[in-house]
Formats: C-alpha cells, structure tokens, sequence
C-alpha cells in the first residue's frame, strides 16, 4: 500500500502499526455488520421499531464510529497513552456515576445513559481505560509488588459498587477477573492471589444471598440454567438452532431462531449465524478472534515495556473472556448473562468498547516485531 520510502503521516502510521491485528479487527467489524443485515437484526428491528432495517443502520453507524475510535488510538502517540489512559477512566467513570441518577431502567436494571438518539452503557468504555489504570499503578518501580496491589483495590472496588448497585452481577464479575489476570501478570505470587481470590470469591457469593431482592434475576437464570428443566427456553431455542444448522446451514433467511428469541441479536448471535450459515462459520469466527487475542498476548510476551506488556495482556484477556462467556451462554454451559460477543452481536457501546481495546493494543504494539 505504501512503500519504503513514503514519509506522509498515513505510510509512517501503516509500516508502524501490526497489519495482522488491524485486518482481523477489520474482518470481524464486516463480519458483524454482513450477519447482522442477513440474520439477526430485521425481525427485531420490525418487531421494536415498524421498521426491517433501522437496527442494521444503526449497527453500521456504531461500526463506523467504532472503526473510526480504533483508528484514532492507534495514530495517538505511545507516550502520552498514559494520559490518554487516565482522562478516559475519569471521563467514563464518571458517566457510570451519572447512570445511578440519570440513567434509564430495562427490565428492572439502570445500565444505561440516553444521549439524543441513542443510549451508552458506560461498563463498556470503562473496562479498556480501567485495564490501562491498573496496568500504570502495576508497572509502577515506585512501590513494591504488595503496595501496587493495594493501589488498584480501591479502584476496582468502587467500579464493582457502582455496577452492583445498577444491578449489573456479570459485568462485575469479568472487572475483577481481570483485574486478578492483571495482578497475577506484574509478579505477584500465585500463592497470595489465589487467597485474594478466594476472599473476592466468597464475598461476590455472601453478597448474592445478603441482597437476594436485589439480585433475584441471578438466581432465576441458575436456577433456570441446573433446574429440572435442564435447559431455558432461550438455550433450548439457541442449542436447536445449532443443531438444525449442521455443517452448512439451513440458508440464509431461513433460520427461526432469531423469531423466537427476542434477544437472538445479542446474546445468542452465534446460534443465529450456526442456523443459517452453519458450524463452519461459526467456527470460522472463534478462529479468527482467538488469533487476534494469540496475537495480541504474543505481542505483550515479546514487549520491553512493562506498562505495555500488562496493558496488552489485560486487553487480550478482555475479548478472549467476553467471547467465551457469550458462547458459554450459547451452549448453556453457563447461565445467561447478556454479555455480547466482541464486534459481532449487536450492540452499539459493545461495538465501540471493543473498538477502544482493539485500538490501544494496535498503539500500543506499534513498532513491535513479532
């Protein structure tokens, strides 16, 4: 695209940034956007809002923005992402504050922000900036290995509080997963998080049965998940869409699920996809988001920066839990969750959340040799 010898803003940006990271960012960003037209948006879209593609719109408006955020960090300076890091977790948390006085109630949780046309889930902007927070406090040659873990408590308590409180119980639970990962990746021995975690563990579980009224919808969906009935109607639907799809699919248009789950276009866009198009492609998709969170941890593993190497590890660790808790649900190993799978459901602030973890780690792995 740009030879050698070009000197222009855009060659220096494309012979320092990861090709591989951004062409698999690329694809699964089209990808989303050609399954969401062909299969999983337009019922919904019709059923919402009287109109077959309004959703699909709006999922390739997101997309754009999205690219357009993924592209912005990778042209920022590698020196002032500590900056950027810092203002990012302010501005957002702040946002998630503003979601217990301002924010809009569905289906009994207050997750989200309207802003004019459309509405923000502020969780999904925090967690990239929270991996950069932590990550800075982490490699800090400052304090030892105990005090930096110390530091980043206070931070991922109050982020756990504000989403308790909406009550948001998964989005909670992959913070302080990550969180762990992270400490574990700065040297602290095995020994001492595994005692943390356990505390962590036991207090996440004392709190759902403290405030069983609160977090009632946590017991309906495991009691739903290991109950009598073995399965949910939704991972009934979803696991017989996968089934019915085989190899190769049914066709495209000529699945059902995406008609009898109202949530198919989110949470269960994989049993949509494997109806239609079949296991291969499905297949095909894990592939390509398991060689971008391989890529990017290859790229943490080969990094002199300590800064950059946790903020990597953290990132990859991000789109590598959210696609496994998401297909999890798909195949009813775990209990539904409504979290979305990275660049392919449908979902505007996932879109460009990931967008933001995908754009750091091509900025931050900028110059790297892999």
């Amino acid at each position: 695209m740009f030879n050698r010898h070009d000197s222009g803003v855009l060659a220096q940006w494309w012979r320092s940034i990861d090709k591989t990271l951004f062409f698999l960012g690329l694809v699964l960003l089209v990808g989303g956007n050609l399954f969401n037209f062909l299969s999983t948006s337009t019922i919904a879209s019709e059923k919402l809002y009287d109109s077959r593609y309004f959703l699909f719109y709006k999922h390739v408006f997101f997309s754009f923005v999205g690219l357009s955020i993924l592209i912005f960090f990778s042209f920022v300076n590698k020196d002032k992402i500590k900056l950027y890091g810092i203002a990012g977790f302010i501005f957002f948390v702040f946002l998630l504050i503003f979601v217990y006085f301002f924010g809009v109630e569905v289906k009994g949780s207050k997750r989200w922000l309207n802003l004019f046309f459309f509405r923000i889930q502020p969780v999904e902007f925090v967690k990239p900036f929270l991996i950069l927070a932590l990550s800075l406090i982490l490699s800090s040659s400052k304090y030892s290995l105990n005090t930096r873990f110390f530091l980043t408590f206070p931070f991922v308590f109050f982020l756990v509080a504000l989403l308790l409180i909406q009550p948001d119980y998964s989005q909670s639970l992959l913070i302080i997963t990550i969180w762990i990962i992270l400490v574990f990746t700065s040297g602290i021995s095995f020994l001492f998080i595994s005692s943390i975690g356990t505390i962590v563990a036991l207090a996440m579980i004392s709190i759902l049965f403290f405030f069983k009224d609160k977090f009632f919808y946590i017991f309906d969906r495991v009691v739903s998940w290991v109950g009598e009935a073995e399965v949910s109607y939704q991972s009934e639907q979803a696991l017989n869409a996968i089934i019915s799809g085989g190899f190769f699919g049914r066709g495209i248009g000529e699945g059902v699920l995406k008609e009898s789950v109202p949530e198919a276009h989110t949470d269960y866009v994989m049993s949509v996809i494997a109806e239609e198009y079949g296991i291969i492609i499905v297949l095909s998709i894990i592939s390509i988001t398991m060689f971008l969170v391989i890529r990017i941890f290859a790229i943490a593993n080969n990094s002199s920066n300590n800064f950059f190497k946790i903020s990597l590890i953290g990132i990859s660790s991000l789109l590598a839990l959210q696609s496994f808790i998401n297909l999890g649900v798909t195949i009813n190993i775990l209990p539904s969750t409504g979290m979305p799978f990275p660049f392919i459901s449908y979902g505007g602030s996932s879109i460009m959340g990931s967008s933001i973890a995908l754009g750091l780690a091509l900025l931050l792995s900028k110059d790297e040799q892999v």
